[in-house]
């Protein structure tokens, strides 16, 4: 691996095991309105922004859901994330074992970026190194949001690496000119980009290094 000065994380699916909760109740609150494919549509929500999905829901339905629909959708998630979420002190030892500082750059909001990682016990290891697609024009695919974490904290994009689970996020860490690993809790799943299948792996990647 060649010499990394910052690790990019992302929240959902990385830090965070909370992309389960969040497609099941995306899911509960689509089927009423198509039904059998709402899973399907859920499912490509993954890794991107509060906004994009908006947009690629509301087209996918081919109608407006209205803003009682998407607030009450984001109401249940978060409440149903904090009730769900339990402090990880395995996610707070690896950060702390770090060689190297590191940030989170989220396609969520920055209100539950802070929720969730609190829940999990580690908000406080990330003071000041907290991105939210809402600091960017455009979020993931695009590289904006890990070009800013990068800039914020004076790193050339390659020499920062990102950690994602999810296609929109790898994408937009190589867009970006970063070192991507891919978190691939799913062993069957093939991957144009290096792995590791938990996040525990990433200790030996630094030790090799």
């Amino acid at each position: 691996m060649p010499a990394i000065d910052l690790v990019i994380f992302d929240c959902d699916g990385v830090l965070v095991d909370s992309e389960p909760v969040a497609q099941r109740i995306l899911v509960a609150h689509l089927k009423p309105i198509v039904a059998e494919q709402a899973e399907g549509i859920a499912s490509r929500c993954v890794g991107r922004s509060y906004h994009d999905i908006q947009g690629f829901v509301e087209d996918a339905c081919k109608r407006k859901l209205g803003t009682t629909f998407w607030s009450e959708l984001q109401i249940e998630t978060l409440r149903e994330l904090e009730a769900s979420l339990a402090p990880d002190l395995a996610l707070r030892h690896l950060l702390l074992s770090l060689p190297v500082p590191f940030c989170v750059a989220s396609s969520g909001t920055h209100d539950k970026i802070k929720r969730v990682l609190r829940a999990v016990d580690v908000y406080d290891l990330f003071h000041g190194q907290v991105f939210s697609a809402e600091d960017v024009v455009l979020g993931k695919p695009a590289p904006d949001l890990f070009l800013h974490a990068a800039a914020h904290n004076h790193v050339p994009p390659r020499r920062c690496l990102v950690i994602e689970d999810s296609e929109p996020g790898l994408q937009a860490g190589d867009a970006a000119g970063m070192q991507v690993l891919h978190l691939n809790s799913n062993r069957a799943e093939s991957s144009s980009f290096a792995q590791i299948h938990q996040l525990s792996e990433l200790r030996q990647r630094f030790s090799t290094s």
